[in-house]
């Protein structure tokens, strides 16, 4: 049976709880009453989550500053913003709980108030972001087993309309490139994937395994990064300049992108577009021989049952220095290798199998996705646990998660409540 007090509190869910309590009457953990006038707006910047909140302290007080949302009250120190000049516009700190009992102080030396939502969450269910959606109590209607089979459901056929997609564009470019397509495509993550895709136009995969540049790594290195835009931007530190006189021997009349074509702006240093170009050259140089299409498509026929997850992620990691394993400093991590494999290589031999007649590859592709482990989570399949009250959940397996994600792009964020499995 569901109950509130088995959700987990996080911070997403507190800021969307503060954004519902404007015209509250609060009071805050030292006893200060106020109302909330204007909650804000959300910061997806740097500093304080939301600027120019209004409260008005006591009925009387207007004070106008930024909102800071905290899980527990202890993170404002933990995360060093009593150090930080650009918090000192702090009027309220909103948390899960008090975990740390002491005020919350400014680099300024300011006290500010501390309320924490942490009652209010579990005993007023307006505050609860999905309280009004059909799903929010969908394990009093049945049980996780029959969930998660409606779940394995929407994976799967998340995964067939991927094949589609890939069928697609087989029918308007080669295999190899459309294979290209989209394993760019995925390195490029949410805010790079337009760029990626454009140089994967720029630079296809047939003038990269031309003989003259297939057999050298700094050839395909300085074609991508030059036509990127990036050798010039210094971020890669000593291998620009090899790199750079190398392109200017070769690039000479290409057309290239801009620098300011790619995001670099909140994406995680190991995430960093130059990284993952740099590691889809060593995988382009893994498979010079037989070439990517070819070795990509071995890597699945040869890849056994029973352990499928290992070898394809053996097949597609790039460790730091692209020869030693040190998955710390991976240039294409395990988590990453897994979501490749899972998004675009299974559905895209799934779909060559399937157009070529070869039944049993199609076939294995789709066996081994369906027995896929869990995959990293992401916002979505994070939002969605909550969503149907799967947070802690240990069994979800990938197809599960891509069930998740299916529901959420094709019901949650289309309004089509009334036509979801999950609605009752």
């Amino acid at each position: 049976m569901f109950t509130r007090n088995r959700i987990k509190i996080s911070e997403k869910l507190l800021s969307l709880s503060w954004q519902r309590l404007l015209g509250r009457e609060l009071t805050s953990l030292e006893g200060k009453r106020f109302k909330v006038i204007y909650p804000g707006r959300i910061n997806n910047d740097s500093g304080p989550d939301f600027r120019d909140a209004l409260i008005a302290i006591d009925s009387s007080e207007l004070v106008r500053g930024d909102i800071e949302i905290h899980v527990k009250s202890s993170d404002w120190y933990s995360h060093g913003h009593h150090r930080d000049p650009e918090y000192n516009k702090v009027i309220l700190h909103v948390v899960g709980c008090d975990d740390y009992g002491l005020a919350t102080l400014l680099q300024s030396g300011k006290s500010i108030p501390l309320l924490s939502l942490s009652k209010e969450l579990r005993e007023q269910s307006w505050l609860m972001p999905h309280h009004r959606l059909p799903c929010f109590q969908v394990m009093n209607r049945m049980d996780e087993q029959a969930l998660k089979k409606l779940l394995h459901a929407a994976g799967e056929e998340r995964f067939k309309q991927k094949a589609i997609l890939f069928q697609t564009g087989l029918s308007r470019e080669e295999a190899g490139q459309a294979l290209f397509h989209g394993m760019m495509r995925a390195l490029g993550y949410a805010k790079n994937m337009e760029p990626f895709e454009d140089l994967a136009n720029r630079v296809p995969l047939s003038f990269l395994e031309k003989p003259e540049l297939s057999q050298s790594l700094l050839l395909k290195q300085a074609w991508l990064l030059g036509t990127a835009g990036l050798l010039s931007c210094q971020r890669l530190k000593g291998e620009t300049r090899e790199l750079g006189r190398i392109w200017q021997l070769v690039g000479q009349g290409a057309e290239t992108m801009e620098e300011s074509n790619w995001h670099f702006s909140h994406v995680y240093p190991n995430n960093s577009p130059l990284r993952r170009i740099i590691a889809q050259t060593y995988l382009l140089q893994r498979y010079h021989e037989s070439g990517l299409f070819h070795g990509v498509l071995q890597l699945v026929r040869e890849a056994p049952l029973l352990a499928a997850n290992h070898a394809l992620e053996e097949g597609l990691i790039v460790p730091g220095d692209g020869q030693e394993k040190v998955r710390k400093t991976a240039l294409l991590g395990r988590s990453k290798a897994d979501e490749i494999v899972v998004n675009v290589i299974l559905p895209f031999t799934f779909s060559w199998g399937e157009i070529c007649h070869e039944k049993e590859l199609a076939e294995k592709a789709l066996e081994i996705y369906l027995s896929y482990p869990r995959l990293s989570e992401n916002e979505i399949t994070r939002h969605m646990a909550r969503q149907f009250c799967l947070e802690g959940s240990s069994d979800l397996a990938a197809c599960h998660q891509q069930g998740l994600i299916h529901i959420y792009r094709t019901h949650c964020r289309e309004g089509g409540c009334g036509e979801c499995p999950l609605a009752g």
